[in-house]
């Protein structure tokens, strides 16, 4: 797969002082990428359940890439934990940065990202 291989990008709204980016790519039926990028922070959790819960209502895998988070709020790491719980096992989290990896472990979610299945 190339990079021009995806067939939709969408992108949250860009609001006044957001120091945050979240991105949904459509690969295939099959594959969704969430890429969230910056400080999730509180005013990026709404945007955050709205990309997941957009992404998981299709039938396919969806990756949640933390790669490049520089801060997440535990109420971030609250929308992941509940989305992962709905997915059914489709939900996989991609390479969380430190921060991330530390509140989703404060929050109780270990397991999240640490590894990835293979069904």
């Amino acid at each position: 797969m190339t990079v021009s291989d995806f067939t939709e990008v969408r992108f949250t709204p860009d609001r006044a002082g957001q120091r945050y980016s979240i991105g949904i790519e459509s690969y295939s039926p099959n594959l969704t990428v969430v890429r969230a990028t910056g400080e999730l922070d509180m005013s990026a959790r709404a945007d955050l359940m709205d990309a997941l819960a957009g992404a998981l209502r299709a039938d396919s895998v969806v990756l949640l890439d933390l790669s490049a988070v520089e801060f997440m709020y535990s109420g971030a790491a609250s929308v992941i934990v509940d989305a992962a719980e709905r997915s059914r096992g489709r939900l996989e989290v991609f390479a969380p940065t430190r921060p991330a990896r530390r509140v989703l472990d404060a929050v109780g979610a270990s397991s999240i990202g640490a590894y990835p299945s293979r069904g």
